[in-house]
């Protein structure tokens, strides 16, 4: 009886073992096809690892970053960017862009004025900010050389109050009409290093102290020529190194709807925080040169632009406007076709 038993026993357990053989020999295969192990180095004498890799979530983010810097290299964030994607990317209020302004070498371009785009509506707001003075110029400097604390009688008077010139100064006009005869003595009187530019060459009947040159002003980078001779354009940072200055005093400018492209290529090179005092007249007919966009697209533009002038430091301290009410095409009793604005860097900091 026990011989019996102990026959089954045996024939169970060689059973078990046949059957039992295989799907060891099978898990191992599957093992070995599933787990990824570490090659061995040259020699064959190193063994093998298990290697676990775990990706940091930050790689996307370093991707964004990268993807960041080029659009500011590309001017992705500038006046052309696609009106889906500023909306996508605006500002919750005006001080947090002003704070993202100050640090860009791009113009920023304002929130709507409205929360539909609307003409009138950012025109409303442009004609505000463009009459709304910051300064009190209480001590003014006229052509004739006199200082006074009444509030100036005509556009091209100096404002003493934050006058930085004390210790010479420099001072620029560009103008094609050759009217900046006022601004001219004035800053004469002052005692400053007076420059006049204009491809025309009608200032060679000015004082011999005014320094006359047949340049003007453009915002792209010009072909390089010696100097500043002849009919030739140049980026005001150019003109300014060609005649060894690092900061102008006061610049008076009308360039004919120009000065839109103008200030925007001051704000992404950093010249405007080189000028301490900006006259500066601004044409409104028409959108201005290498300006696009809808009506509503172009005033917001605009104030962009020079709402990016008091984020650089400079305060409004005088405001005129001039003849005409065309705006855009638009003929509007209560705005008129360009301006007169007088800009002073205080030395308060942008809020």
């Amino acid at each position: 009886m026990a011989a019996c038993n102990f026959s089954g026993l045996r024939s169970i357990s060689h059973r078990i073992f046949i059957i039992g053989l295989p799907v060891l020999l099978l898990v191992q295969l599957l093992v070995s096809l599933t787990v990824p192990r570490a090659s061995s180095d040259a020699s064959g004498d190193e063994p093998a690892f298990l290697v676990i890799s775990i990706e940091k979530s930050v790689s996307s983010a370093s991707s964004e970053v990268r993807k960041h810097e080029r659009d500011l290299e590309t001017g992705v964030l500038g006046l052309w960017t696609d009106e889906e994607d500023s909306r996508l990317t605006g500002y919750q209020d005006e001080n947090e862009l002003e704070g993202r302004q100050a640090a860009a070498r791009e113009l920023i371009l304002q929130p709507w004025a409205s929360e539909h785009p609307s003409f009138f509506a950012e025109l409303q707001r442009l004609t505000q900010f463009i009459t709304t003075t910051e300064v009190n110029c209480s001590v003014v400097q006229d052509s004739d050389g006199n200082q006074s604390t009444h509030s100036p009688g005509h556009l091209d008077v100096l404002c003493i109050n934050h006058w930085k010139g004390k210790w010479g100064c420099v001072a620029y006009s560009f103008r094609l009409d050759g009217k900046d005869a006022a601004f001219l003595d004035t800053v004469l009187y002052a005692g400053c290093e007076v420059h006049r530019f204009d491809p025309s060459g009608r200032g060679s009947r000015e004082p011999a102290s005014i320094k006359n040159h047949r340049a003007w002003l453009d915002w792209r980078n010009p072909r390089r020529h010696a100097g500043l001779v002849g009919n030739v354009q140049h980026r005001l940072l150019d003109i300014m190194d060609s005649l060894g200055h690092t900061m102008v005093d006061v610049l008076r400018m009308d360039l004919e709807s120009a000065e839109w492209r103008i200030l925007e290529s001051w704000i992404k090179d950093g010249t405007l925080r080189r000028i301490n005092q900006l006259i500066l007249t601004i044409h409104m007919q028409w959108a201005g040169f290498e300006v696009g966009g809808a009506e509503e697209e172009v005033v917001r533009f605009w104030y962009s632009v020079l709402r990016a002038l008091r984020i650089s430091g400079l305060r409004l301290v005088h405001s005129a406007h001039g003849p005409g009410h065309i705006v855009l095409r638009h003929k509007l009793a209560d705005s008129h076709s360009s301006y007169t604005l007088s800009w002073i860097r205080t030395s308060e900091q942008p809020r």
